[in-house]
């Protein structure tokens, strides 16, 4: 099962924007989101403002054996 953000902010990255999104840290969450999106490698650093990612949605991130760790927010 997948879902979708949108990039709302400029100066996020892939790692940074599923981050927020899931608001834990799966070991590779980042491979998986390239894996759906194959055009997100010719992105620069930084996604622009208003890109469509399609996601794993959290349940399944799990079920693919991803052990999750809480994200720390220094400025909360």
């Amino acid at each position: 099962m997948t879902e979708t953000v949108t990039v709302k902010t400029e100066g996020t990255t892939l790692s940074a924007l599923l981050a927020r999104h899931y608001r834990k840290v799966f070991a590779g969450m980042v491979a998986q989101t390239y894996a759906l999106n194959q055009d997100l490698s010719s992105a620069r650093p930084f996604l622009p403002v208003g890109r469509v990612v399609t996601v794993m949605t959290p349940a399944e991130m799990q079920a693919e054996g991803a052990a999750a760790r809480p994200v720390v927010d220094l400025f909360a």
